[in-house]
């Protein structure tokens, strides 16, 4: 029986839960999986034109977005609108890339 190979990309791969997930995947790898751990240094996420790169590059069957920008209490505090709709962008960019691409989950 000829499986699919499932491409599962995590998006914030570098964060805690990114990191997280890494560790059980790590005792835990199936043969019909592909994972792909993104970091910041990978794409602009904020980018749609780059954000649909790792698409293509990538070919997802499946998407963890775990992506958010971030930063101290006193950083949300003086500019939480900004932070707010710097991730509500990338948010979109993902749920299109993922909707034009046929992203399965």
């Amino acid at each position: 029986m000829d499986m699919e190979k499932n491409v599962i990309l995590v998006t914030g791969g570098s964060g805690l839960v990114g990191k997280g997930i890494q560790m059980v995947i790590k005792s835990d790898m199936r043969e019909a999986e592909e994972w792909i751990f993104l970091t910041s240094k990978d794409a602009n996420l904020l980018n749609k034109k780059e954000t649909f790169a790792v698409f293509d590059k990538y070919k997802p069957t499946h998407v963890i977005h775990l992506a958010a920008i971030v930063g101290g209490l006193y950083a949300h505090i003086g500019a939480n609108c900004e932070f707010f709709r710097k991730n509500m962008q990338m948010n979109d960019n993902i749920l299109e890339a993922c909707h034009k691409t046929k992203v399965k989950k």
